[in-house]
């Protein structure tokens, strides 16, 4: 019985948050159906208010249940004086979300247990919690404290700036400079941060910091998505995964506070621009808290470093620096002249290398018209900075709409590709990639198996890399063909925004603010498709399809 009071809490609290975020469309609801949904909300509150209380009375050790529970007691501070009389209705709403807020990711851990319990798959669970962030920032980012707007930000741009923030892309409808306050920056970093390393990774990690096992579901969506095989290897990973972010972020934002000392009117104001850009760029974001990105510093080495550095960290993948550690740590340890990596992170570091290399001069000859021969080293770091950034992280220290039409080619290419399995960033993947070139290598060669490296790639290998090429562009061209109805923008603009979108990058030509409500919207399904994966949303959208244990005999196809 506990159990399922438990389970009836968590998803009313969980479900609070949509009817908030319906709540909040005033333009599209009546005033009765808002109120209706308020008076919803309310009753969600009270419950949460008897399990609490219940709680509480039930427990055997009241200390020890209110330190595990604190968060449910912090909630009462605003929950109870959201009560008292208030001559300031707005103030008053505010409470008021603000508390339905805090229940639901109090209660968030019970939801997620329902939802485990009714044997949603892994892919399902991962796309809920996506879309269940998405919607608590979106319904943050629209209270009066997150804008320098009077009126708050329409639910529109808020979902908008929720969904590119959780799946790190950085395309925005509003300046992030101006158009949000201190408050509301900081809950798009916080927002970046949980959708750079993934909701269930920190979901995981919290648990292993409170002593707590993962159950089965949980396992092996984390074992797919990180890549790992055994229990312990996990273990090991997420912890590896966090410490690994935050040093490099903190490091970041340390080098970055010397590189722009000076610079701002405050050392807080100089911390935080540090901070927010760090986290951005290993999270491979891109959303920048100057109107011009990095523009201001397309000649400042020192800056353009170690942003660089941040970005291609973040994009390797936690499992290929993961085995760069071990590789390093075996070297030292037994002597030996070479490390052993695994095949994965082979390719991921020869194509990473290959790709900065490649597209720092694809990009600098392609603009040899607009480049001065007597600025070869300023131009050649430009073009260095936007290869780096292109395949996902998405500042910028040129104007992309001023670049040559062959440099916008080049970047879609880029973009497509974008950075490794189980980083921050997007894309088809490196080793995706690499697959399609070694399958390809292997069709002209007429060998029997497709190798890299000196080993075979499983045949299920190289058909899920071209279910991947297949499914990544037919569902942008879909989206596409579906913006070219909907918007009076120019076929190349909406064309490499709609791969900045899906490749989660954040680059534009500047028409995303120019986006119908129809258009933005398109674009947030690019985005989170992107972020997932096509393969993760077509698993979570289509029921479970038993393998057939039979074949039919076999004819040929004429091909080509």
């Amino acid at each position: 019985m506990r159990k399922i009071i438990e389970h009836i809490t968590g998803v009313a609290a969980v479900s609070a948050v949509f009817l908030l975020l319906f709540e909040r469309s005033g333009s599209y609801l009546s005033t009765a159906m808002s109120s209706y949904f308020r008076l919803i909300n309310t009753v969600i509150l009270s419950l949460f208010v008897l399990d609490v209380v219940l709680s509480f009375f039930f427990s055997k050790n009241k200390i020890r249940h209110i330190l595990k529970n604190w968060l449910d007691f912090v909630v009462f501070i605003p929950f109870a004086y959201h009560f008292f009389p208030k001559s300031n209705e707005t103030w008053n709403l505010f409470l008021f979300q603000i508390v339905v807020i805090f229940v639901a990711f109090s209660r968030f851990k019970k939801a997620e247990k329902f939802v485990e319990s009714v044997g949603l798959r892994p892919a399902q669970i991962m796309s809920f919690s996506f879309l269940f962030v998405i919607c608590a920032g979106a319904v943050i980012l629209t209270l009066p404290f997150a804008t320098n707007e009077s009126g708050g930000a329409s639910l529109i741009d808020a979902l908008f700036t929720s969904t590119s923030a959780v799946c790190v892309t950085g395309l925005i409808v509003q300046d992030t400079a101006t158009y949000f306050t201190g408050a509301g920056q900081l809950v798009i970093l916080l927002l970046i941060q949980l959708g750079g390393l993934g909701i269930m990774t920190f979901s995981v990690f919290i648990a292993m910091l409170s002593g707590k096992k993962m159950d089965f579901g949980k396992r092996a969506a984390m074992q797919d998505v990180l890549d790992s095989d055994t229990l312990s290897e996990l273990n090991q990973l997420i912890k590896f995964i966090f410490i690994m972010t935050f040093t490099l972020e903190i490091a970041g934002a340390v080098l970055l506070t010397v590189a722009w000392f000076g610079r701002f009117e405050s050392f807080f104001e100089l911390l935080f621009h540090s901070t927010f850009h760090s986290v951005s760029a290993f999270c491979n974001a891109g959303f920048s808290t100057f109107t011009d990105s990095l523009v201001g510093f397309s000649t400042d080495v020192p800056t353009i470093i170690v942003i660089s550095f941040l970005i291609i960290f973040g994009g390797l993948g936690f499992a290929t620096v993961y085995d760069i550690k071990d590789g390093i740590k075996n070297l030292f340890r037994d002597g030996k002249k070479k490390f052993r990596f695994k095949i994965g992170s082979k390719i991921v570091l020869l194509f990473t290398a290959f790709l900065i290399i490649f597209g720092t001069a694809a990009l600098f000859f392609t603009e040899l018209d607009g480049f001065s021969f007597s600025e070869i080293r300023i131009n050649a770091l430009k073009a260095f900075f936007q290869s780096v950034t292109s395949r996902t992280a998405g500042f910028n220290t040129v104007e992309i709409k001023s670049l040559a039409p062959a440099s916008l080619l080049f970047i879609i290419f880029l973009m497509v590709v974008g950075a490794s399995p189980g980083s921050t960033g997007g894309g088809l993947k490196t080793t995706t990639f690499a697959v399609l070139l070694a399958s390809m290598k292997n069709t002209f060669s007429k060998g029997k198996n497709v190798e890299i490296f000196k080993r075979t790639i499983p045949y299920e290998t190289v058909i899920r890399a071209f279910k991947m090429l297949f499914l990544y562009l037919s569902f942008t061209l879909f989206i596409f063909f579906l913006l070219l109805l909907t918007e009076n923008i120019p076929f190349s603009d909406l064309m490499f925004e709609s791969f900045s979108a899906i490749g989660t990058v954040g680059l534009s030509t500047g028409i995303t603010s120019q986006l119908s409500s129809s258009g933005k919207f398109l674009v947030m399904i690019l985005m989170f498709v992107g972020r997932l994966g096509p393969l993760t949303i077509g698993y979570t959208l289509v029921s479970d399809i038993k393998k057939a244990n039979y074949s039919y005999a076999e004819e040929k196809v004429m091909i080509g």
